[in-house]
Formats: C-alpha cells, sequence, structure tokens
C-alpha cells in the first residue's frame, strides 16, 4: 500500500521548522510533531512502500515496512514523544531542532528499503547527535564531540564502502548478509559494529553520553545505538559468532558500571551491557531469537531513558553529577526516586516490570539454540546489574540512611531545586510503560516479529529471578563499604588510541601545512626567477656559469629603440613600399 505519510520525515520537518518558529509556537510543535509521528506509524501497515525515482533505472525506497520496522518504528516514535516533552522547556532552539532531525533520521534509517537511502539517513543521524554533543556549548562537549564525530565518521565510512561493493555486486535492496562472509559483509559489519557498541569500538558511549545536555542524552539513549542493534538484528540474525561479542558487552558494561562514580556514565556502560544481550539473542537467531532482540530493544528504550531522565533532574536539582556528591535524596525527590526505582528493577528484569518479560525471551532463545554457558554468563551480567543500579544507585543517591550527612559533611549543605513540571511528566510516561508492558506482556509479545510467546510468570521462572536478587542484595549488604563510589578516574579501551589519535592528527595537520607552506615558497621562487630571466636572458648564462660579455644583450638596451620615433616609422614605411614594389614587378 503506498503511504506518503512518511514518519521520520515529520520529525524531520519538525526539526527544520523549530529553527525558524517563535518560541511559543516552537513549544507546539516540538510536541505536536512526534505525537503526529505516533500516529503516522501506527496508521502504517505492513506491505507499505514509498518509492521514488533517484535517477533512470535506479529507485529509493524511502519506506518499507515489515513488522520489524513497525515495532522499532513504534518505540522510536513514543520515545520521540516522551523525549520531548522531557525536553520542552530546554530553551535551546538549535539542541531542539537537531534532536527532532536526530530523531527522524533514526526511524528512516529504519525504515529504509535500499542501501542508498540507509547510508544517507545513517550520515545524518551521525552529524544531528554530534550537534546536539557540542549544542552543551561546554569545552568537554566540544572535545567528546569531535571524538565521537571521528569514530563515526570512521564507521560510516566502512558501512559506506561495504554498501558500494553490495551495489556493484548488483544487489540494490537491503537483504540479510548472513552467511555471506564476503568483504562487503565484513565492512557493514565493521560499520554498524560501531554504533551497536560493540567492543573495542564502544568507548565512544561513555566518553560523548554525559557531555551532551540532559535532554539530548534522553534521546541519544533512544537512538543510534538502537539503530545499531536494529541493523544487527535485520542484517545479521544467525550470525553465530556474534553471540560472544554479547556475552562479552553484558558482563563488560556491568562490570564498568559497577566501578563508576558519573551517573550518566554508569548509564551509559548499562547501554552497552543491556545491548550485549540484544546481540546476544540476534546471534542466535531464529523466531525466538529475533523476537527477544527485538522486544529487549524496545524494553531499552523505555526504562533507560526513565533512567536518563531521572538522572538528567537529580544534576538539573542538585548541579552534581558523581554519586559520591549525593545522598538520601528520596524526602526531597519521592517522585523522582520512585520513577528511578522502578526503572532500575526494570532494567535488571524484576518481575512484573517489562525488562522481565523480554529477558525471558533471550533466555529461551539461549535455551533453546543449547547455548547453556552462555545463558549461565548472561544471568551474572543480571547480578551485576542489580549490583550497580539497582542497589548501588537506590542507595547511595536516593534511599541510604546516613549518606545524606556524610555527603554534607564532606561537600557541603545540598541546595535541592524544584524539578520542572515536564521533567516530572516524562519520568511519569516512561515509568508507567515500563509497568504496563511488564503486567500485560502480551502486547508487547504481538508487536515483535513472529509473535512468541516468552511465558515469563511460570514458578520456575520467577523464583529463579528472586533468588537471585536475593542473593544479590545480601552480596551488597555484606560488602556495603566497598560499595561505595569512589572519586576516581575510570579508564577505557579508548586510551589506547584517544592519545595516538591525538598526535597522529596533529602530526597529520601540521604536516600537510609545512608541505602547503614549502610548495608555496617553491613557487614564489620559480616566478621571480621567471621573471628575472624573461627581462634578462643572460641571466640564465650567468647563473650558469658560462661566460658573458659585458655588453648587456637584453633587448632593452638594443639601440634602434634609442633612436627617435620618427626615424622608425619613416623606415618602416620605406621598408615596406620597396616590398610593394618588387612583389609589383615580379608579378608582370
Amino acid at each position: 500500500m503506498l503511504n506518503w505519510l512518511h514518519p521520520g520525515f515529520i520529525l524531520i520537518i519538525t526539526g527544520i521548522l523549530m529553527l525558524v518558529l517563535p518560541e511559543k509556537l516552537r513549544r507546539i510543535v516540538m510536541i505536536a510533531g512526534p505525537a503526529l509521528t505516533v500516529a503516522a506509524v501506527l496508521l502504517l501497515q505492513e506491505g507499505s512502500w514509498l518509492d521514488v525515482e533517484f535517477i533512470p533505472e535506479i529507485t529509493l525506497k524511502l519506506l518499507e515496512v515489515d513488522r520489524l520496522a513497525v515495532m522499532f518504528g513504534v518505540i522510536f516514535a513514543a520515545g520521540s514523544l516522551i523525549a520531548a516533552i522531557y525536553a520542552v522547556n530546554s530553551g535551546n532552539r538549535f539542541e531542539n531542532a537537531a534532536e527532532a532531525i536526530y530523531a527522524g533520521a533514526s526511524m528512516s534509517v529504519v525504515f529504509a528499503g535500499d542501501w542508498i537511502s540507509m547510508i544517507f539517513f545513517w550520515e545524518i543521524m551521525a552529524i544531528a547527535s554530534w550537534l546536539i554533543i557540542i549544542s552543551s556549548k561546554t569545552e568537554k562537549a566540544s572535545k567528546a564531540g569531535f571524538r565521537y564525530l571521528l569514530v563515526h565518521m570512521f564507521g560510516g565510512n566502512m558501512l559506506l564502502a561495504g554498501i558500494i561493493l553490495k551495489i556493484t555486486q548488483g544487489s540494490f535492496g537491503i537483504e540479510c548478509l548472513t552467511g555471506t562472509q564476503d568483504a562487503a559483509f565484513w565492512l557493514i559489519l565493521i560499520g554498524v559494529a560501531v554504533n551497536a557498541t560493540i567492543p573495542p569500538l564502544h568507548s565512544w558511549i561513555a566518553d560523548a553520553y554525559p557531555e551532551a545536555p540532559m535532554g539530548g542524552t534522553v534521546y541519544m539513549a533512544s537512538y543510534t545505538t538502537k539503530v545499531g542493534v536494529y541493523c544487527i538484528i535485520k542484517l545479521f540474525a544467525g550470525t553465530e559468532m556474534l553471540l560472544w561479542f554479547g556475552v562479552i558487552m553484558a558482563i563488560f558494561g556491568a562490570s564498568m558500571a559497577l566501578i563508576e562514580n558519573d551517573l550518566r556514565r554508569l548509564f551509559s556502560y548499562h547501554i552497552v551491557s543491556q545491548l550485549g544481550y540484544i546481540v546476544a539473542a540476534a546471534a542466535v537467531g531464529g523466531a525466538v531469537g529475533i523476537d527477544g532482540a527485538a522486544a529487549h530493544t524496545f524494553n531499552n528504550i523505555l526504562y533507560k531513558g526513565v533512567l536518563f531522565m531521572c538522572c538528567g533532574a537529580v544534576i538539573t536539582a542538585t548541579g552534581r553529577r558523581k554519586i559520591s556528591q549525593l545522598g538520601g535524596l528520596a524526602k526531597e525527590m519521592p517522585l523522582v526516586a520512585g520513577c528511578f526505582l522502578i526503572a532500575s528493577l526494570a532494567i535488571t528484569g524484576f518481575p512484573l516490570l517489562n525488562g522481565f518479560v523480554s529477558k525471558s525471551l533471550v533466555m529461551n532463545a539461549m535455551a533453546e539454540g543449547g547455548y547453556h554457558v552462555a545463558e549461565i554468563f548472561l544471568m551474572i551480567a543480571s547480578v551485576g546489574t542489580l549490583l550497580s543500579i539497582a542497589l548501588k544507585v537506590n542507595y547511595f543517591v536516593f534511599f541510604g540512611k546516613g549518606v545524606r550527612e556524610k555527603v554534607e559533611a564532606e561537600t557541603g549543605p545540598i541546595e535541592i531545586k524544584p524539578v520542572p513540571l515536564n521533567m516530572k511528566v516524562a519520568m511519569v510516561i516512561g515509568a508507567l510503560g515500563c509497568f504496563i508492558v511488564g503486567v500485560m506482556p502480551n502486547l508487547l509479545y504481538g508487536l515483535t516479529p513472529f509473535q512468541s510467546d516468552g511465558h515469563p510468570f511460570t514458578a520456575d521462572h520467577v523464583t529463579q529471578y528472586i533468588q537471585l536478587f536475593a542473593a544479590a542484595t545480601v552480596a551488597f549488604v555484606m560488602y556495603l563499604d566497598h560499595m561505595a563510589p569512589h572519586e576516581m578516574l575510570t579508564l577505557d579501551t579508548d586510551w589506547l588510541y584517544r592519545k595516538p589519535l591525538k598526535y597522529a592528527v596533529n602530526g597529520l595537520s601540521a604536516g600537510v601545512t609545512n608541505l602547503f607552506n614549502s610548495c608555496y615558497s617553491l613557487v614564489c621562487r620559480l616566478v621571480g626567477k621567471g621573471n628575472v630571466y624573461l627581462h634578462k636572458p643572460s641571466k640564465i648564462a650567468e647563473d650558469a656559469g658560462l661566460h658573458v660579455p659585458e655588453r648587456n644583450h637584453g633587448i632593452e638596451d638594443d639601440d634602434v629603440l634609442q633612436k627617435p620615433a620618427g626615424m622608425l616609422v619613416a623606415t618602416n614605411m620605406l621598408i615596406g613600399i620597396g616590398a610593394a614594389v618588387i612583389a609589383v614587378l615580379l608579378l608582370t
């Protein structure tokens, strides 16, 4: 069915309008655009399409709808609406426009049906997300944004190279690459792996996300990485080697979060961890694996968005972002504390919350595929998630007794500013979404491509998770002093290339500048020499070491030029008359 109401284009147009509209209208459009996008996605039907002729014999498939695209479209549209409500009072026109265009480009990648459309919107997404980061207008944001752009330029170029190979092979429409193992396969996989934060291409997320504006971080937590795992599901489902990459991501991200002190860096590492479950499920493939990966992505956008929104509310209210600088905020910020508690339990897979119902599908995929060792490691990662978010952050930031007094004794009284109403509304909507999906899992399972049933509420499954949580809680209490955050620098793999990259870029820049200056000086010398030789040809012989008579043979010194002008004119006339007479005599 032909469909001209492209959801991604609605958001892109919304972003463009926000650049020119006055403040009051901008706020209305900022909410109305995502709301219209939600309606447009819900109206889509499987098989809908929108083709545009690019050049003769090449048609761009800007919209190609299947069940996987619809599922991602629904959560992307809902996420854009919640994020817009959260950021509506930011007052930064430039930031808000970049956020809407970023969300629209991300959605356009999901609905793209050909390689050219995909890479085009992929690059718009990368540029818009960079603009969001630098809209903080801080030195740290500028540097982090530059590094972010370099990493994503690398990923985008790898993806582009792979796409060019696919097109030269005659493959214009997007297709699953599992099992091909050619150069295009590896290039596209590397490009997608950057966005999906597959190690060692993951560290950009903890570097850049904490420096973005509060609202911008909520947007970025919902799109760049989720577009990456969408491509993993669509292009590489069933690629078994990705299974252990996913397991490593799950454990590594949770481990890094366990020692992290900065709130937004901590949540960024948990994006890596949660994407590990998704990559592992996609690697297993099959109906349950693909449904598990898609369902967990859907839920991740919900609870991760709430976590980042609560984090932004805490930073807005206190001006502090380190866990070691906070404590006992539940009394002053009960709504934020309640929303955070729901989202933090959801991300751990606590029963009756959305993370539980999607992790059931992921674990079922591991069990059905016979990957029992991977299943155990993913359970261990769940323990790390519980320790680092549900227990560590809740205790040391919101509910811990005596924590507040200790913090204020060290850093001074914590001044609590009111949290804007729009932020509260967005957090409540997101938290309600986590609860509703958790108690009515069929709402989620009905959206998945194969509509697999995870059967989450079996006695064995529920008791298994409750026992796991109980054991982790006991361990947390026993080692409470060791769990306390500390002021220290957390090193990641980016330190292996940030310094070398800095020196390489500076060296390359200096080399190019010196080469240009040398070429410029050489050209100037050549032009100068040429000018001298034209005016005085004898200078060539002199410079060659040849003997030159003292008389100057330059044309400007020729005696004939010193004669009176009348003499020269008369002589010229006589020569002409003589030549004419001779010609006449010869002809007769």
